[in-house]
């Protein structure tokens, strides 16, 4: 059984809570990238990683990338900034150069693209702006990933999914990773962030537009607390458990959904938190193994537990 495990490290330091996660599992990856580097609006790229984390990967024989994003100091990503990148080739071959003088300087091995809602009617010129880069990256032997929204059809017109298309840009890098999660999110009702049978659907579309062999299976490793009529928050794996022992809910099994779930009233609000664990991560690993991709991505790092880095040791060994 071979599957390549990537993982995306939530910072740009040792000082992360991932990071002795890191320290003793690292080895079982193939691929981290540290999240993340923002493009600011004049071309200029706001932030740097540790070196001390690069060889660390380096020595425990990890490929290592920076995640180049257009997310705000608001945590937004910036439409505005994406229509300068497609659209304005000499700040996009701006940007392209400090992204080349990130990578040489801090010898990392290539870049994750998280650039996201650049406008529809830019579809093509996304496309376009990912080919140039790729193959000028790939000219001094960088690996190239591309972040992609979860999709089950073809919409160019939605707002979050329409600037990427599946079947050009899955030609175009070296790999893609997809976001299989938010299926369910704070203003929905509840449910798993990432079903099975929604990621089998999502895997249904991706294999039938882009080889297998360059398709990444995103795996979230948290879910959400939604309090009735209030919409919800993010939970770990660990602060999960820990409340429904606390609050003496008993964990359920949704067969549906493939997701582990409770409830539970606090102030007298109806809790439901639905939240991924090791059962919901080895139906995930065992699908993406049976669809014949090429690996799984964790989101993030940060949010590790023992048990999962032990789950995730018997399927390296095999």
């Amino acid at each position: 059984m071979a599957i390549d495990l990537f993982a995306f490290y939530n910072g740009l330091t040792e000082q992360e809570r991932g990071y002795s996660y890191f320290q003793r599992y690292g080895h079982l990856l193939d691929e981290i990238a540290f999240f993340q580097v923002p493009i600011q609006s004049n071309g200029e790229l706001d932030g740097r990683p540790s070196r001390k984390l690069i060889n660390e990967a380096h020595r425990k024989g990890v490929k290592a990338y920076i995640t180049i994003t257009n997310l705000t100091s608001a945590g937004q990503f910036s439409t505005s900034l994406m229509t300068q990148l497609v659209r304005n080739p000499v700040f996009a071959s701006r940007v392209l150069q400090n992204i080349r003088n990130l990578l040489s300087t801090y010898r990392l091995d290539g870049v994750n693209f998280d650039l996201e809602k650049a406008a529809a009617q830019d579809r093509n010129l996304y496309s376009q702006l990912i080919y140039n880069w790729t193959v000028q990256l790939r000219q001094d032997n960088y690996r190239v990933t591309l972040d992609a929204p979860a999709k089950t059809a073809d919409d160019p017109t939605d707002v979050w999914k329409g600037a990427f298309d599946y079947r050009v840009l899955g030609q175009i890098v070296d790999e893609i990773v997809l976001m299989t999660y938010e299926e369910h999110w704070p203003g929905s009702p509840p449910g798993s962030v990432a079903s099975l049978p929604w990621v089998n659907q999502v895997l249904d579309y991706a294999l039938a537009n882009i080889p297998a062999q360059k398709i990444i299976m995103g795996v979230p490793l948290y879910g959400y607390d939604w309090v009735q009529g209030n919409g919800a928050k993010v939970i770990s794996y660990r602060r999960a458990t820990e409340l429904a022992r606390r609050m003496g809910a008993p964990l359920q099994w949704d067969a549906q959904q493939h997701s582990t779930f409770f409830r539970y009233t606090s102030e007298g609000k109806q809790h439901t938190v639905y939240f991924e664990d090791v059962r919901s991560l080895k139906e995930k690993l065992d699908l993406a193994i049976r669809r014949g991709i090429k690996g799984v991505a964790l989101w993030e790092m940060n949010l590790s537990y023992p048990e999962l880095w032990t789950t995730l040791q018997t399927y390296k060994q095999g």
